[in-house]
């Protein structure tokens, strides 16, 4: 007994054995609900059931992964059972990054969720086993920290982020319409307010999922808004270079470089919308900046990580965090959001489908998500009170919105274009192209008021905030023009009425891009879109004149003017804009040939157009209205009663062995007769059946199509300055084939006026 009081006294003297605490490493909500946390922030648990915003760790106890970075980056030993301490990663992470869908209910990384949880369901003993996924060591987490501090040092201070942003909405955000505003603001202030030691302590992964993205969506609006600064704010951004002769397109580069590298770092597993945003900014910036290929693979990336987070579906829309009507609107308003920036993909991957003769990274057939409503919303509305209300037609004011609508509605044919395309120049039913056309011909009648560019609806042009509707009319005629030259494009060297819609369509783009210029200040000669229109639109007139010199007489003069214009404009923004600085020597030479084809009929540049494209085109007879046939194949009664009168007046200028076709089945065959003396064409029998299809600005890019000038050549584009001896001095070079449309214009041999 005695011994017995000694160590009752002797416990007593020690005082209360403490009871240990086991370290939560899970958050709140896992452990609460005793599943398996992976420890991300937020959490896959969390992500799965929409509970982002509740995902946080506690911050009185010490997470594990603190005081494992504590142990192991700051001791230079560790102790011998540490690796006994660390648990294998759970199976889903490991499937994650091995490429498994993160979004669906019936994806295989779904299935192996479930069965985690469920096998942790009785316990709580298993959340030890949790460790970060995609993170090999300590030490890559404190290399991700150091390295995403590192890149957000390089941010510029509030003052010139201020000035930037507002240069980006006021110029550049109305045209695709990227970035909202109001979120964009919120995010903005959201991240200012966070403090440092957290971003030291923790970084990105204390952060939600679109506040650690933010920095790189940052980076990408003040690169963008850099190139076309105006000059009279370049002595007040000059303190931003830090290298000798630096210019603001090299720090723009440098920014746009440092919001990729931040992607790159944060990995796919920290996607969210602002990544989309990000993602699809970089791509217009290296259009502007001329990597077009470039863009297009950003592209192509961009619309995967969209289809990793389930934009492709409805059915795999957020749901609202909770049941009460600020969650429902805000969760309401984000799916718009999310559907107008996938919409924007879509209408950006088929454009550049077509433009440069590359696959596309959709397949249309998988089918294609609800477009967003055109809603009715004001800067100063609050989403959390706002329902999504369709705004009415000559009612409310249009909207950036509104017009991306419209945009993606007039490209909806180039899908079925782009089905047309393994069948060749030579389809197996024509009337598949008459069904597109005329598709495409309803669309356009169905253009909302406020964007017509015959008598539209001005009771808005006034308005600041809608600066952009002189241009958005431009542009969306010219997307109307290209859809036409896109479908019947192939077809040209086959078939007389393909080749008239070509030439009206393209006529059709170079005045909206003479309208769109003469309104632009200079900063904004760099937009890409002044270019792809008018180099392809002046190749495929020339091109066509130059082959097929005595057909469609009545726009010949009106072809030849556009196509001295779009040199001179091009001339006049070669220093601002590096596609049209590649793509001038190639213009000259090509208009050279057309002027030495047809005769130069082209007046000063000062003097205005004396035809009305526009009228031409409301001329146009639709497919129903033919007067001769190619198989069945309908000719416009306008197009072959102008092609036969200037076969008529040109009767004399064709050799006597030059039959002139009387119908339109002989044409084929008797191509090469209409071409003028001194061609040496190797083709077949049947003319240009093996001709290469022919995409100008994708031989610019891709095939390094350039023009052999001699030392000391004359810039003009007199065709008679060009001669060297019979033969032009100027020659196409680059990657191109023996089947192209270059090189049978190198074996061209002028020998006079062709037209006469």
């Amino acid at each position: 007994m005695a011994d017995i009081e000694v160590a009752v006294d002797g416990r007593d003297e020690r005082g209360p054995t403490k009871k240990r605490r086991r370290i939560v490493i899970s958050c709140t909500e896992c452990h609460r609900r005793k599943q398996k946390c992976d420890r991300e922030l937020p959490c896959g648990n969390c992500r799965s059931r929409n509970k982002e915003t509740s995902c946080f760790y506690e911050a009185g106890a010490p997470t594990a992964r603190e005081h494992e970075a504590h142990a192991g980056l700051y001791s230079s030993e560790q102790n011998d059972d540490d690796e006994t301490k660390q648990k294998s990663e759970p199976l889903s992470s490991v499937a994650s990054s091995w490429g498994y869908a993160q979004s669906g209910g019936s994806s295989t990384l779904c299935f192996l969720q479930k069965i985690e949880r469920a096998s942790t369901a009785d316990g709580e003993d298993a959340l030890s086993n949790a460790s970060a996924p995609g993170q090999a060591s300590h030490q890559d987490t404190f290399a991700v920290r150091e390295k995403y501090k590192g890149l957000i040092r390089l941010l510029p201070a509030r003052m010139y982020i201020d000035q930037l942003t507002e240069i980006f909405f006021a110029d550049l955000n109305w045209q695709y319409f990227l970035v909202e505003p109001q979120n964009f603001n919120e995010l903005l202030e959201q991240w200012s307010n966070i403090p440092f030691r957290l971003l030291s302590s923790r970084g990105p992964e204390a952060l939600a999922p679109d506040l650690k993205v933010f920095p790189a969506l940052l980076f990408q609006i003040i690169a963008t808004a850099l190139l076309v600064l105006p000059k009279s704010l370049h002595e007040s951004f000059e303190s931003l270079k830090y290298a000798a002769n630096m210019t603001f397109e090299d720090l723009a580069i440098d920014y746009s470089e440092s919001s990729m590298s931040i992607l790159s770092l944060l990995g796919t597993k920290s996607l969210s919308t602002t990544s989309i945003q990000t993602g699809f900014l970089r791509s217009s910036f290296l259009k502007y900046t001329a990597n077009v290929t470039e863009s297009w693979h950003q592209v192509g990336k961009t619309i995967r990580d969209a289809q990793e987070l389930g934009m492709h579906r409805d059915s795999l829309d957020p749901k609202p965090k909770s049941n009460d009507v600020e969650s429902v609107l805000l969760n309401q308003w984000q799916i718009e959001k999310r559907r107008h920036l996938y919409m924007m993909l879509g209408s950006w991957d088929i454009h550049m489908c077509l433009i440069l003769g590359r696959p596309g990274s959709m397949n249309y057939r998988h089918g294609f998500p609800t477009l967003p409503i055109d809603a009715r919303f004001t800067l100063a509305s609050d989403r959390s009170k706002t329902p999504v209300i369709p705004r009415e037609e000559g009612v409310d004011p249009p909207t950036s919105l509104t017009r991306n609508i419209l945009l993606y509605k007039t490209m909806l044919p180039l899908r079925d274009v782009l089905d047309l395309e393994p069948e060749g120049p030579c389809p197996r039913d024509w009337s598949k192209v008459l069904k597109i056309q005329q598709s495409i011909m309803d669309i356009h009648d169905a253009t909302p008021a406020a964007f017509r560019i015959e008598n539209p609806d001005r009771q808005w042009d006034h308005l600041p905030e809608l600066h952009w509707l002189h241009q958005a009319r431009c542009l969306s005629e010219q997307m109307f023009h290209f859809t036409l030259v896109a479908l019947h494009r192939p077809y040209i060297f086959h078939r007389e009425e393909s080749r008239l819609e070509v030439i009206k369509g393209s006529l059709g783009m170079l005045e909206m891009q003479k309208r769109m210029f003469e309104g632009l200040p200079p900063k904004s000669w760099k937009n890409w879109q002044l270019f792809y229109g008018s180099f392809d639109a002046v190749t495929l007139i020339a091109s066509i004149y130059i082959l097929f010199p005595y057909e469609n007489a009545e726009f010949r003069e009106i072809a030849v003017q556009h196509c001295h214009w779009t040199v001179e404009r091009f001339a006049t923004m070669k220093d601002m804009n590096p596609l049209a600085k590649s793509a001038l020597g190639v213009l000259r030479a090509v208009v050279a040939r057309l002027v030495k084809a047809v005769g130069n009929c082209a007046p000063s540049s000062s003097v205005s157009p004396p035809v009305d494209l526009l009228r031409h085109n409301s001329n146009t007879t639709t497919p129903t209205s033919t007067s001769k046939t190619f198989g069945s194949t309908p000719t416009s009664s306008v197009g072959m009663a102008s092609i036969e009168g200037s076969f008529k007046g040109h009767s004399e200028s064709v050799s006597s062995g030059a039959a002139i076709p009387s119908t339109a089945e002989d044409s084929t065959a008797s191509i090469p007769t209409m071409m003028p003396s001194g061609w040496d064409v190797s083709q077949d029998a049947n003319g240009f059946t093996s001709m290469a299809p022919y995409f100008p600005m994708a031989d610019l890019i891709y095939k390094d199509l350039t023009v052999d000038q001699i030392d000391n050549a004359p810039p003009q584009t007199d065709s008679d300055s060009l001669l060297l001896g019979d033969s032009f001095m100027w020659q196409f070079e680059g990657g191109f084939g023996e089947d192209t449309v270059w090189q049978l214009l190198n074996q061209h041999q002028p020998s006079g006026n062709e037209s006469g």
